[in-house]
C-alpha cells in the first residue's frame, strides 16, 4: 500500500510537505494530481497554493482558517481515501505535432553530431515514446515529460539563452518538454510545436495535466507554418 510509505510534515507554520516516495514512479504523478484535487475541494478556503512534483506535494495554506493539526489529519484522511493507483479521474492522450529542423532548432545539429545519429533516427527515437506529464512548472503550461529515450539524454546548456521562442521542443537530462511561451531557458532545442499549450483567456488554461500521456508526431515545414508555427530568429 502506498499510504504506508507516505510522510506528512509541517515544514513551516503555513506549509506542509507530503512525500509520497523516494523514487519516481510512472503512476505516481497521476495519484498526486488526484490527491491535489481532493485537497483543494475540501480546503478551498484555506489553500493558497499546491505545488506538485515527481514525488512530493507542497501545500501552502492559511493556518488561521484551518489549524495545523486539523490540516494534518485531513491530509492523512484524503491520502487514505485514494490509497491505490486506480482513480476515477482519467488521464488523456495528447498528440503534439513537431517540426524537427535547423530552422527552429539551434541545438539539433550539435546533438546529432554528439550522438552520432541521423535526424531521422532522432525523430524516430523522440516520437516513438509515450511520455508522462510528471510536473507542471517553470512557466504556465510547461509540462515536464518523463520517458525520454536514454540515447537522446543531454544535460542543460551551461549558459541558458535569454530567449527561447514559443513552441520550442527541448531536452534536458532525461526529460523533454515544450516551451508554451517565449521565455529564457537552458534546454537543448531540437524542434518546435505549433500547438498552443497555454492560453490565459481559456478556462482550461493548458491542455496538459499531471498524469496525461503525450505523444509527438513529426510534421514538415509547410504544415508547421500553416499551423501557425514560427521560425527561430536569433
Amino acid at each position: 500500500m502506498l499510504y504506508d510509505k507516505v510522510s506528512i510534515e509541517a515544514v513551516c507554520e503555513s506549509s506542509i510537505l507530503i512525500r509520497f516516495s523516494d523514487q519516481i514512479q510512472s503512476e505516481l504523478p497521476h495519484f498526486i494530481n488526484l490527491v491535489s484535487e481532493l485537497i483543494y475541494a475540501d480546503y478551498a478556503n484555506s489553500i493558497m497554493n499546491l505545488t506538485p512534483s515527481y514525488t512530493t506535494l507542497l501545500i501552502d495554506y492559511l493556518p488561521y482558517r484551518t489549524p495545523e493539526e486539523e490540516m494534518l489529519l485531513g491530509l492523512a484522511h484524503i491520502i487514505h481515501q485514494v490509497d491505490n493507483y486506480q482513480s476515477n479521474v482519467e488521464s488523456k492522450l495528447i498528440t503534439l505535432p513537431v517540426y524537427y529542423h535547423d530552422d527552429v532548432a539551434p541545438d539539433l545539429a550539435g546533438l546529432l553530431k554528439e550522438k552520432n545519429i541521423t535526424k531521422q533516427q532522432l525523430i524516430k527515437l523522440h516520437t516513438q515514446t509515450s511520455y508522462k506529464v510528471c510536473a507542471i512548472g517553470f512557466s504556465p503550461g510547461f509540462g515536464f515529460l518523463s520517458g525520454l529515450n536514454e540515447t537522446l539524454a543531454k544535460p542543460r546548456l551551461a549558459t541558458p539563452r535569454l530567449k527561447v521562442i514559443k513552441g520550442s521542443v527541448g531536452i534536458a537530462d532525461n526529460q523533454t518538454a515544450v516551451y508554451p511561451s517565449e521565455t529564457p531557458g537552458g534546454w537543448n532545442i531540437i524542434g518546435n510545436c505549433p500547438t498552443c499549450l497555454f492560453d490565459a483567456d481559456s478556462e482550461e488554461l493548458s491542455p496538459l495535466r499531471i498524469g496525461d500521456t503525450v505523444q509527438f508526431e513529426a510534421i514538415e515545414r509547410e504544415q508547421f507554418l500553416q499551423l501557425g508555427g514560427q521560425l527561430w530568429h536569433v
